[in-house]
């Protein structure tokens, strides 16, 4: 049987009541071509099942299921689904399942899956049974969805929350053990609001058992430590601490904070009365790092040279519990949505890149479309020496760039609609959630702007894509308050009011300089390159401009 021949329900009684007669009369209203098509389109997988027949085979499955198994339609019809189990797929879903089809009930269950290449991926099955004239079953439909992401997510969670608990037990059986500066700097991270005050406070309580101390935040696009706050008997407040440059030489408290960093453990320096750094007789360096996420240092100054050996470890507890505080605060922002990670990262084997390199221009971001089923980058070139349309695709050619079209062809500076395939860098900012909020490719440099809400995700995510991208660099990176009076929500806003057509048509208007008289494009130009007529066009851009309008009055 095709997959455009699978059996449909005969078209139910039309009933007395009124809102039976209006679903009816919906249904009727829908031809079998359609139906047949929303089934096979169907985003989610779908599968239909001869449950007259022994073993209950396969007698229809849509692309969305030949797409998430691997399996293709020859291969599925006139078997059992079970060819997706192995060894990994647990009793417990399957006999969920076997005993819903036994009470003829539907049931939705969660299991490993096979792929056809014998990649494993949790699958979410719902089975429900559809019945002939004579109220029989005749047939079981199953919807299957790929919840491999989702699923993984959960576990992480999981595994992060079970490694906090874990830590959280481990401080609180050394705060039994320990009083003191321990206990001072627990309250004061406990108490602080902000990171400006855990910094005040926490500084001043160990103050209050050391000779004195200074905080510092770690900077990971420059790899230094900066002072932020200090208490006590401190040396003068030294310049920003590069990571990993440290030497012999170095002054005692830059080679302690530094190595400690680098090395993630407490390291001591003696100073000595008449050095440099006078305010002790010994200094440590302590690491603020709460899993991959290195947050800064604490320099602890002392009156003695010797640190016994138990103070290693209430310094090692006293960063750690600092460096929870933080992330606690982090969590907390990133909660109201008060806070986010802003870095840009620079990409030099990029397709933009090469784009860019190709054309000897500079190329600055102007906004994303969606109309084309997929997303559309339209970028305004500068600083070359100008290129005309056909210059543009075959630079995109080389590049392995879509162009889509090219507006204001005749400016100086056109403005180009291309496409770009999904590369790794995009994999990677889906796995740590951030969002891609811009591009620019300057003398051959593809420069991505992203924000992250977790400042752990932020650091994890940089760290990888210079790790894992030839050529990849950390251009900036900087925490900063998300603005609650928000352009961007209030743009978002708009943007959910408006088709993607519309916003289409109004996004190419304005940075093609149609606004502009006299126009540098014209609406045939811009209809041509959106593959609609003039007037449909003028539709869309109307209809856009009206609302933008209404939005902007109502407030």
């Amino acid at each position: 049987m095709t997959r455009r021949e699978f059996p449909t329900d005969p078209e139910p009684e039309r009933s007395e009541r009124a809102d039976r007669s209006a679903t009816s009369a919906s249904t009727d209203a829908v031809d079998e071509a359609l139906k047949t098509r929303a089934m096979d389109e169907a985003p989610v997988g779908i599968t239909v099942a001869d449950a007259t027949r022994p073993d209950m085979p396969l007698v229809y499955v849509n692309a969305a299921f030949e797409r998430i198994t691997g399996y293709s339609t020859s291969y599925a019809i006139g078997r059992n689904c079970r060819f997706l189990q192995g060894q990994a797929t647990r009793e417990r879903p399957v006999s969920r399942m076997r005993a819903a089809i036994q009470r003829e009930e539907p049931v939705t269950v969660e299991l490993r899956n096979y792929r056809r290449n014998g990649e494993l991926f949790w699958n979410e099955v719902t089975l429900a049974p559809l019945r002939d004239d004579a109220g029989e079953i005749a047939y079981y439909v199953g919807f299957q969805q790929d919840v491999t992401r989702r699923k993984r997510a959960e576990q992480a969670v999981a595994d992060r929350a079970a490694r906090i608990e874990r830590e959280r037990a481990a401080q609180t059986r050394l705060l039994e053990r320990l009083d003191g500066v321990v206990a001072d700097v627990t309250e004061a991270v406990a108490l602080a609001s902000s990171r400006e005050e855990l910094r005040r406070e926490v500084v001043r309580s160990i103050a209050d058992t050391y000779a004195g101390a200074w905080i510092g935040t770690y900077d990971p696009a420059t790899e230094t430590v900066e002072p932020r706050a200090a208490d006590g008997e401190v040396a003068p407040e030294p310049e920003p601490i590069r990571v990993g440059a440290a030497d012999a030489g170095e002054r005692p408290v830059t080679l302690a904070v530094a190595t400690a960093v680098e090395e993630r453990d407490v390291r001591f320096e003696p100073i000595g009365t008449d050095g440099p750094d006078g305010a002790g007789e010994a200094v440590a360096g302590v690491p603020l790092h709460f899993g991959e996420a290195t947050y800064g240092a604490l320099a602890v100054y002392v009156q003695t040279r010797e640190f016994q050996e138990y103070e290693r470890d209430v310094l090692a507890a006293v960063g750690r519990t600092v460096a929870i505080g933080i992330n606690a605060i982090e969590s907390q922002r990133t909660l109201r949505g008060d806070g986010v990670v802003e870095f840009r990262l620079a990409l030099g084997d990029h397709p933009l890149a090469s784009f860019g390199e190709a054309l000897s221009c500079s190329l600055r971001h102007l906004g994303t479309v969606g109309d084309r089923g997929e997303r559309s980058l339209l970028f305004e070139l500068t600083d070359g020496d100008g290129a005309d349309e056909e210059a543009i695709r075959a630079a995109g050619e080389r590049a392995g760039v879509t162009v889509h079209g090219v507006l204001a062809s005749t400016t100086a500076t056109p403005v180009v609609e291309v496409g770009v395939e999904e590369t790794a860098f995009e994999e990677l900012l889906r796995e740590y959630s951030g969002d891609l909020c811009g591009w620019a490719v300057e003398d051959g440099i593809a420069i991505a702007t992203v924000e992250v809400g977790r400042e752990t995700l932020a650091r994890s995510l940089a760290s990888d894509a210079v790790e894992e991208f030839a050529h990849a660099e950390l251009r900036s990176y900087r925490r900063r308050e998300r603005d609650h009076e928000t352009r961007r929500e209030f743009v978002g806003d708009i943007e959910t009011q408006l088709t993607e057509r519309q916003l289409a048509a109004l996004l190419r208007a304005h940075t093609s300089g149609y606004f502009e008289w006299p126009h540098e494009t014209t609406g045939d130009e811009i209809a041509d390159s959106m593959g609609i007529s003039r007037s449909t066009f003028h539709q869309h851009l109307r209809a856009a401009q009206r609302k933008i309008a209404a939005a902007i009055f109502d407030r």
